[in-house]
């Protein structure tokens, strides 16, 4: 049988995109007409996989491609003649179907790689992040040491609010998604509940952190109320959140960015222990 599959495999008339994934799927003809099609399912669907990576070449020349060269392997072992041919012809055929299942299976696989890659390298270069629209945390850090500044320049106050979501224990990939579709709801809420001025962003350990410029003590406590209560609102029915917020205000800042982010941090932590919703630093 491999001498026979040897002597009709030569010389088929495809063109390259066919002829990769036969060069490919040839080695294994043998044992798949034999019954050990394995190999052969593998490989094809790795050469399909690499060209939805490469993006190069569509799925619908590499399945014209698998038929080209089995129709024509088939007619060259039926003209063959001998019973031994024909039941290899028929074991083609028979393998027609799950081998363009493997390479369609293939192709997606890689075209899903390349837009994980993808959003990766946007995530990366974004300043923000994907999931809840909010600065990352080195954007937010620059941010308040350029408002503190500012404010200092200015003699203004500066508030700031860090806010813990905490969604149930993620055990499951459902409450997984329930858990990342929380804080895409809770990241909209916040940005349509402050000023135009204010700025949302994520602190290192995946808290909210709002800067709140030029508001009073009373307005910051207010703001904070409100948040808490929108948030609530905004996540119900999708996830039991329980929002912890700390705040700081200071009617002069005289304190470096870094020794507020401090602050705020152990204030949160000390909130959490004692299970406090709303706490002032």
């Amino acid at each position: 049988m491999d001498e026979a599959l040897s002597s009709v495999s030569g010389g088929l008339d495809l063109d390259d995109v066919a002829r990769g994934l036969w060069e490919a799927a040839l080695p294994h003809l043998t044992a798949a007409v034999e019954g050990e099609d394995k190999e052969l399912l593998t490989a094809v669907e790795d050469v399909a996989r690499g060209a939805g990576l490469a993006h190069v070449v569509s799925v619908a020349a590499l399945l014209d491609g698998y038929l080209d060269g089995c129709r024509q392997l088939c007619a060259r072992l039926q003209s063959a003649g001998t019973p031994e041919a024909q039941a290899a012809a028929r074991r083609l055929v028979g393998l027609e179907n799950v081998a363009l299942t493997r390479i369609a299976t293939g192709y997606c696989s890689g075209l899903e790689e390349t837009m994980v890659m993808m959003r990766r390298s946007a995530d990366e270069a974004s300043r923000t992040d994907l999931v809840t629209g909010a600065m990352k945390p080195p954007e937010i850090a620059e941010l308040l040491s350029l408002e503190v500044e500012r404010c200092q320049r200015m003699d203004v106050s500066l508030g700031l609010i860090e806010m813990a979501v905490q969604p149930p224990a993620e055990v499951d990939e459902a409450q997984r998604a329930a858990g990342q579709a929380a804080l895409r709801t809770v990241g909209v809420c916040l940005q349509g509940c402050l000023r135009r001025y204010d700025s949302i962003g994520m602190t290192p350990a995946g808290d909210f952190l709002l800067v709140l410029p030029d508001v009073s003590r009373r307005g910051l406590a207010g703001a904070a109320e409100r948040l808490r209560r929108e948030v609530g609102v905004s996540v119900q029915g999708q996830a039991p959140v329980q929002p912890i917020l700390v705040l700081s205000h200071y009617d002069y800042v005289d304190t470096s960015a870094a020794e507020m982010l401090k602050v705020l941090e152990q204030s949160l932590d000390e909130a959490r222990s004692v299970g406090q919703s709303l706490a002032w630093s």
